[in-house]
């Protein structure tokens, strides 16, 4: 693998639930519970065992974003503090009842935007911030001290919208210009994964062992193994995939299926669930499906779910 050097600035700083009318699609040996936004509802889940839907976060215009900790111990939440300022308010809490675990308010580095929000490492000691802007790669332990902030990579300041997902053991994956690009603690250089060789790509997403990696390009689903081998697409239509997103088991992956920008900065899509085996699924929201298709139609539901606005957890 190609080695890259990094500028590493290194701080020593110490709901309600709808069961009535038609039954899920989903097959109840599932586990877990799907995330996502819909439109004016705010945070939905549905529980992929019972196919029962829930509100799990109320809408707030101010929220830039949540994450939920592997463990589903924790929910983080990130909000715009004032419309005065760029600051941030991170909020860690129970899941089980809401107990506030820490709070604390974030400034973003070098004139960053107040529209940052964060993901728990697995670990559940660290926040990863992506880039907006000239911000850089930012990581906070979950008191809210900065741990560092990866400036650049070979001198080369990252774009705004550049990933950076967790792996076990707090590894890190980053994605620069058209590199996926590994980094294990502490932080210093960094190992080339992968060059994507598609003018549209991202949506990256690790399964929990760390051993998968799923992305979209090209318009649809693609998966590889966590060192850049055994490439291969995954779904398949004559529409847009987005957003693939693996089972706890990590033998599943949940995609948003039929995207339609909906205005400047929002999207629509529908749900959907494909086995993770390699194997390429036609997911089209017209023409029939591959056999093991998944469509998410939650309990007293007659169509498929839909989702918008930002990503979407299966925990």
């Amino acid at each position: 693998m190609k080695t890259l050097a990094f500028l590493f600035v290194a701080f020593l700083l110490v709901g309600c639930s709808k069961e009535d009318g038609p039954e899920s699609s989903i097959p109840s040996n599932l586990k877990g519970r799907l995330f996502f936004d819909w439109a004016d509802e705010g945070t939905l889940s549905i529980d992929a065992t019972t196919g029962v839907k829930a509100t799990f976060l109320p809408i707030n215009s101010k929220r830039n974003g949540w994450d939920i900790s592997r463990d589903k111990e924790w929910i983080l939440t990130a909000s715009k503090t004032s419309i005065w300022n760029d600051d941030i308010t991170f909020v860690i809490s129970k899941m089980s009842n809401g107990e506030i675990v820490n709070q604390f308010d974030y400034t973003p580095l070098n004139g960053g935007s107040g529209f940052h929000s964060g993901i728990l490492s697995p670990d559940k000691t660290l926040i990863a911030i992506a880039p907006t802007f000239e911000a850089g790669w930012v990581l906070l332990k979950t008191d809210g001290s900065l741990l560092g902030h990866i400036d650049a990579i070979n001198g080369e300041k990252p774009a705004r919208g550049s990933a950076i997902i967790w792996l076990p053991g707090n590894s890190l994956l980053l994605t620069h210009k058209s590199s996926i690009i590994r980094l294990d603690p502490p932080y210093t250089s960094g190992k080339l994964i992968k060059e994507m060789n598609y003018e549209d790509w991202g949506d990256l997403t690790v399964n929990a062992s760390g051993t998968k990696i799923a992305l979209a390009a090209n318009k649809h689903i693609y998966m590889m193994d966590i060192d850049g081998n055994n490439f291969v697409q995954v779904t398949e239509s004559n529409d847009r995939e987005v957003l693939p997103e693996f089972s706890p088991d990590g033998n599943y992956l949940l995609v948003g299926t039929d995207y339609t920008p909906s205005g400047t900065f929002s999207a629509i899509w529908r749900l959907k669930i494909i086995p993770a085996d390699g194997n390429t699924y036609n997911v089209d929201p017209i023409h029939q499906n591959s056999p093991g298709v998944i469509p998410v139609i939650a309990n007293g539901d007659e169509t498929i779910q839909a989702a918008s606005n930002r990503g979407m957890l299966w925990r």
